[in-house]
């Protein structure tokens, strides 16, 4: 087999073909020079650390994303310094068969050549550029910039460096990693308090996710968003660790009849990467109301609080995949302006919002100030982005804390396509 047709074979079965920084390691072609250099450097590092731990599986799709950025300035380099992406390229793909075929020696000779040439390579290069950072949103997928004062168009979070995680142990594209498995001492009854327990494992190799498994994101390592099938009975509940590795334990009151559905909104340590594991909870009796679509732009039931929603659409309907900014405005029983709402999981509001197709989930915070310590309080009005992934129905929440109690108010949502 030529050189030609093995480096064609590789990378095709190698390469990922598309998303972004916060997708894990689907990386994309880079755009310019900055988007080159970091994946190049992020992705060493990685192999740097791999090749001691001589974990050798995970070293060929990290080179194979380097691969991308030394294909990238090979076409737009000329002379010398185009030869020389292209014998980088020939030499990852020599690493990349060795490390596949577990030949530690031939692995480390190969990569000491690598990077070897890298430090070439970089001596020639615009030493600003080499060490750039790209920045990724922390709940999107699908965001990169090089302005970390940019916030994300979808959901306008504050940007992060984004990283490129070591191992590929989750990295499942376009689903989730881990699995969820519920377990009931009975089936969900209206009124009675339910206890669940749920087993959380890694897809790829049946292991328990365990505590330090999990980053903590707005103050817990997981949201477990619950929600029935009419969409109208939301509960936000953090499980709390049980003796069994992987087993978390948590407890809610349904309030309507039928099947409750889970999602867990976790980030594993190892990605880096926001996923939502989901599963089903069985009920004693079966639901009968369809799901309410109707609704306006006020709503209650908050305890003593009104809440407002203002979609900034210019009188045009809400549509699909473009990102849409709303104002809720926060009133008390009297219709007076409210200030003073609770810090509640490191912000002052959170949003979530159910698709009747019952599969798709989108958290939500707002943007601007968060609180820095428990006695700040916040309102009355709060700027959100709303990005909605397909057409239909969404059943939306806002929820908020009020002298030590959360309440949740709902919204009904019609997204055009």
């Amino acid at each position: 087999m030529s050189a030609r047709m093995f480096r064609s074979l590789f990378l095709a079965l190698l390469i990922p073909s598309a998303a972004l920084a916060h997708d894990g390691l689907d990386l994309p072609p880079p755009s310019n020079d900055a988007e080159a250099w970091n994946a190049l450097q992020l992705c060493l590092s990685n192999v740097d650390k791999l090749v001691v731990e001589e974990q050798w599986g995970e070293i060929p799709i990290q080179l194979a994303i380097v691969g991308q950025s030394a294909r990238y300035f090979r076409d737009k380099t000329q002379g010398d310094v185009s030869a020389k992406w292209t014998e980088l390229e020939q030499t990852g793909i020599f690493a990349i068969r060795a490390a596949l075929e577990k030949d530690r020696g031939q692995t480390k000779r190969f990569y000491q050549t690598y990077r070897g040439l890298v430090g070439e390579l970089e001596k020639v290069s615009d030493a600003k550029l080499v060490r750039s950072t790209v920045y990724s949103c922390p709940m999107c997928r699908g965001i990169r910039e090089l302005d970390p004062k940019k916030e994300c168009f979808k959901c306008g979070m504050a940007l992060v460096p984004r990283v490129v995680p070591a191992s590929s142990v989750y990295n499942t594209p376009g689903e989730p990693s881990v699995i969820i498995t519920p377990k009931t001492e009975k089936p969900l009854v209206v009124g009675e308090s339910a206890k669940v327990r749920v087993q959380f494992t890694r897809k790829k190799d049946q292991r328990p996710v365990i505590v330090d498994d999990l980053l903590i994101v707005h103050t817990e390592r997981i949201h477990l968003l619950i929600v029935d099938e009419t969409l109208t009975d939301y509960h936000h509940e953090h499980p709390v660790p049980a003796e069994q590795p992987g087993a978390f334990d948590f407890s809610f009151t349904p309030r309507k009849p039928g099947k409750y559905r889970v999602f867990a909104d976790i980030v594993p340590r190892e990605s880096n990467v926001q996923e939502y594991a989901v599963c089903g909870l069985p009920a004693a009796t079966a639901s009968t109301e369809p799901v309410d679509k109707q609704g306006s732009a006020n709503a209650s039931g908050a305890g003593r609080l009104r809440f407002q929603i203002i979609w900034n659409t210019g009188g045009l309907p809400l549509r699909a995949r473009q990102p849409i900014n709303a104002t809720i405005t926060v009133t008390d029983e009297n219709g007076k302006l409210f200030t003073q709402l609770e810090p509640v999981m490191g912000t002052y509001s959170h949003l979530v919002a159910f698709h009747e197709d019952h599969q798709t989930v989108l958290h939500i915070h707002p943007v601007g100030a968060e609180p820095q310590k428990p006695e700040d309080r916040g309102g009355p009005k709060f700027s959100v982005r709303f990005w909605a992934p397909k057409p239909g129905f969404y059943r939306l929440y806002v929820q908020v804390q009020l002298d030590g109690r959360q309440w949740f108010a709902p919204f009904a949502v019609n997204v055009d396509p």
